[in-house]
């Protein structure tokens, strides 16, 4: 009797997580507007991001794209609302075009070194629309979006609809 050995083979395929290379040079810009309600309400949140994501790859500005907002108008507002990041006048737009910002309050984080957008859109979603507050916020999109950079992990919702006063073109 002849014995036969058959041996198999087990091919098992292991994919590679690989981390996500964010650079060390991510901007983080908001766009108000000092007059709209929305971009008042959000600014506790955007104190409280840039007070916890306190980073050095993170680099953060606020942006006012409105003909209204006047220097004076911009640091009443930072002094109100106890703003402590850089704030800028963009009555010319340039940066919200160039962000793609249509909406204010939004946020655009920005990969500066490799030239990629990281997240747009709503900061978090204590708004379900213009003139209608949540009781509870339970997304927290901006803060996702930094743990997920901070953590070497893919974001993965890179744009949301951002709750506001329309920037205009």
């Amino acid at each position: 009797m002849k014995r036969i050995i058959v041996t198999v083979a087990l091919v098992v395929n292991i994919a590679c997580i690989k981390a996500q290379d964010y650079s060390d040079s991510i901007s983080v810009n908001f766009f108000l507007i000092d007059e709209c309600r929305i971009s008042q309400n959000m600014t506790s949140e955007i104190n409280y991001v840039s007070d916890h994501f306190n980073q050095e790859q993170l680099n953060y500005n606020c942006y006012f794209p409105s003909t209204s907002s006047t220097e004076e108008k911009i640091e009443v507002f930072k002094e109100d609302y106890g703003i402590a990041i850089p704030c800028f006048s963009d009555y010319d737009k340039r940066n919200a075009n160039f962000y793609g910002a249509t909406i204010a309050p939004e946020v655009v984080v920005y990969d500066e070194k490799n030239q990629q957008l990281l997240y747009r859109g709503r900061i978090n979603n204590s708004f379900a629309s213009v003139g209608v507050r949540r009781r509870v916020v339970t997304s927290y999109d901006l803060r996702t979006a930094l743990e997920s950079i901070l953590n070497q992990k893919e974001i993965k919702i890179k744009e949301t609809q951002a709750i506001g006063c329309y920037i205009n073109h």
